[in-house]
């Protein structure tokens, strides 16, 4: 036995199951963090079979061995040196490939398939391996050549184990410590096997990353300054738009073993002080320095071929950041139909997927009375500007893609919201769970929040079209939920035959609400309810056939009002799957005013919506609201303009060679994007760009392109995008 330090490794590989993944890998490392490898003069590693071994299993063993030695970034190199009578995994100057058939090795149950032995020596940099053995239990888990279903394929798991040679740990569970060992399903080195998978017999990213840090071909290092002071310039970004470059961490220690986490990555950090340093996985590639409010430096980078073993080639590149010009993005806001000036608050962020954008709203401004806006900001970045204009109208957002340095002028024009939702809750924090549903619905929405804006009234909602259509939630809020100017401002709203969904826990049981509820409504508290379940009564256009439950949405609800009914209002909603535990929901309309209102004593908020229940119940609402019954009303609107579909149609013909005829509809006036991509995600033609009434229509391609250029066969993507939905669909061009 060699002098100096020796360790002894043991892997192992289980018959389970695969589950998720994440993108890392290990390497195993002395205590200070120097991997084990095998030096220069040991390569080629000189593997020998043991002269049991069958010859129909030759064949996979050196496929497998191939594998390694196919990386681009890595010098290694096996080599099968022929048969050896040895027989024993000690250490003994073989470097030892033995299928036990009696199981002498393994004790009986185990659930090993094979191990691999590594003897080590020497210290700090130093440190390296001297020898690998791997025996196979072939009396519990026969080998397999062609990868038989039932049978653990011999290449995958020959090809694992002399990865454990190479020094690399697992991308799964089984003998790598926490943190170091991501389960990394589809990596030849994950650490659970299946009978009958070939997959692994192909090195995953992740294995080729590992092999390459171990023993690189190629290295890249450099400095990040700033132009003109010539300072580090630390945290930028060198991003690619592909994998290129692997790392790797501190050490870990777990298991009796020091492993180091690793990475591939497409994109590294610059250190404190401007400098980096990477292996690279590839031998030509793209490279940008990025940081907001800076140019992008883009260089290419390009290496010889590989040099042999232990040349690893460096190259140096250094980068210069320089400042983007200030520009502007201005605009005005205005109502799509009448092209007046509409006053809008707006907020701008940045989307840029770079170090050192400002978190939260790089502005928040409100437009003049003319409706104009303008921010000064960086060129070159992306952005994202929210539209939340006065009411009636429907909030809308625009985005910006590498804002060119002569600014943009940028437009927008508003259209009227279908529904004024408002929120009387404490804080924003539900919101979500509402516009949602609305979303989903395609119906737009103008939000008012009471604890920024106050009570609204009768001014604000005659705003709206007739009939008004009020969504107006009191969230988790629990005493004095509704004061008593909101209390009349509600009932002026239906007064004037308004439309009001109003949801929230304890208001009924509130003190203060006999004005609207039991005064107007009809509505009393009876008890409190704590079950989750709120089933629909039969027959009703609102709750007919609804199972609901009030868990796992907003989770918000702690003290639902089971309601008692005084006045004419029915039932539609009961707590409880059997036996009612209260009445949970109410709708109530009254003929002369025509006003309609549905209530419920709990949050909407907290309705599960698991198959779109939430969302099926927000519909049948609203269809409820614009049902025209009493007397005729020929002021309603027929339910079925606020819930025409949202449709992209297939284009005809398809295939097509000249042209092809794609139709679309919309369900409510919109900003209408039309687009045509080609299979690399690059946009081709833009075919609508407008505000677009609801209705139908059809729109002609010519397979040309924005500069009236035909485009080559192949496949293209027409895209349709509202304020509200996106959809997208496939077309084939033959030529």
């Amino acid at each position: 036995m060699k002098s100096g330090n020796r360790s002894l490794l043991k892997m192992i590989m289980l018959v389970l199951a695969a589950s998720s993944a994440i993108l890392a890998f290990s390497i195993f490392t002395n205590s200070g963090g120097y991997a084990r490898k095998y030096l220069d003069t040991d390569i080629p590693f000189i593997y020998l079979l043991n002269n049991t071994t069958p010859s129909n299993y030759i064949g996979p063993i050196d496929a497998g061995a191939q594998r390694w030695e196919d990386v681009p970034s890595s010098y290694w190199e096996f080599q099968n040196g022929g048969t050896t009578p040895v027989s024993s995994d000690g250490y003994d100057g073989v470097n030892l490939i033995f299928f036990d058939l009696q199981g002498v090795n393994f004790t009986p149950g185990t659930n090993v398939i094979a191990y691999s032995r590594t003897w080590t020596t020497g210290s700090g940099s130093g440190y390296r391996a001297v020898e690998s053995d791997l025996v196979w239990n072939a009396r519990d888990y026969p080998p397999s050549p062609t990868g038989a279903p039932g049978q653990q394929d011999l290449q995958s798991v020959i090809a694992h184990e002399l990865g454990h040679h190479l020094g690399l740990g697992h991308t799964g569970p089984v003998g790598g410590p926490p943190g170091v060992g991501p389960l990394i399903v589809t990596a030849t080195m994950y650490g659970l096997s299946s009978n009958g998978d070939t997959t692994k017999r192909s090195l995953h990213i992740d294995d080729i990353a590992g092999v390459s840090v171990i023993y690189p071909v190629w290295q890249l290092q450099g400095m990040v300054t700033e132009a003109g002071s010539g300072s580090p310039f630390n945290g930028v970004a060198i991003t690619s738009p592909e994998v290129f470059a692997a790392e790797v961490e501190a050490p870990i220690f777990s298991n009796n073993n020091y492993q180091r986490p690793g990475y591939y990555r497409d994109t590294v950090t610059v250190a404190a002080d401007g400098s980096y340093e990477i292996i690279a996985l590839k031998q030509n590639f793209d490279l940008a320095a990025v940081y907001y409010g800076y140019r992008n430096q883009e260089v290419s980078v390009s290496f010889n071929n590989p040099g042999g073993i232990g040349q690893t080639e460096i190259q140096t590149v250094d980068f210069q950041m320089q400042l983007s010009p200030m520009t502007t993005i201005s605009g005005v806001v205005s109502d799509s139909i009448t092209g007046s000036p509409v006053q809008s608050r707006v907020q701008l962020v940045v989307t840029s997927a770079k170090p050192g954008v400002p978190q939260g709203f790089l502005a928040d401004t409100t437009t003049g009375v003319d409706g104009s806006f303008s921010f000064s900001v960086p060129a070159g970045e992306d952005y994202l500007i929210y539209f939340v204009p006065t009411a009636p109208y429907s909030r809308k957002t625009r985005s910006i893609t590498e804002l060119p340095d002569a600014g943009i002028s940028l437009d927008v024009a508003v259209n009227e919201a279908v529904i004024m939702l408002v929120n009387d809750d404490t804080s924003a924090a539900y919101e979500s769970f509402f516009v949602s549903s609305l979303e989903s619905k395609q119906l737009t929405y103008h939000l008012w929040r009471t604890f920024e804006q106050g009570t609204p009234d009768t001014s604000v909602y005659n705003k709206f079209s007739y009939p008004t259509r009020v969504i107006w939630y009191t969230g988790n809020a629990d005493s004095a939920v509704l004061s008593e100017p909101e209390q009349l401002s509600l009932i002026q709203l239906l007064d004037d035959g308004g439309r009001l969904f109003m949801s929230g826990q304890n208001i009924a049981e509130s003190s203060n609400n006999d004005t609207l509820l039991a005064g107007y409504l009809g509505i009393s508290f009876d008890n409190n309810v704590l079950g989750p379940i709120v089933k629909g009564v039969a027959n009703d256009p609102i709750g007919n056939g609804l199972l609901l439950s009030t868990a796992g949405a907003a989770n918000n609800q702690t003290s639902k009002d089971g309601l008692f009914v005084t006045g004419n209002g029915q039932v539609i909603l009961d707590y409880g799957s059997t036996t009612p535990l209260g009445i949970a929901g109410v709708r109530i309309e009254d003929g002369i005013p025509g006003w309609k209102c549905v209530y419920f004593g709990f949050g909407f908020e907290s309705v599960n919506n698991t198959a779109g229940l939430r969302d099926t119940l927000l519909t049948r609402i609203f269809k409820w609201f614009d049902t025209v019954t009493g007397i005729d009303n020929p002021d309603i609107n027929n339910s079925d303009h606020l819930f025409n579909s949202f449709e992209l149609g297939l284009n005809y013909p398809n295939p097509f060679n000249a042209g092809t005829q794609i139709s679309y509809s919309i369900g409510t006036n919109s900003d209408v994007l039309l687009s045509v991509y080609n299979i690399l995600g690059q946009k081709v033609r833009v075919l609508v760009n407008q505000t677009q009434k609801q209705g139908q229509y059809k729109i002609d391609w010519d397979g040309r392109d924005q500069y009236g250029r035909d485009v080559p066969s192949g496949v293209y993507i027409y895209q349709l995008q509202t304020d509200m939905r996106t959809q997208s669909r496939k077309m084939l061009l033959v030529k």
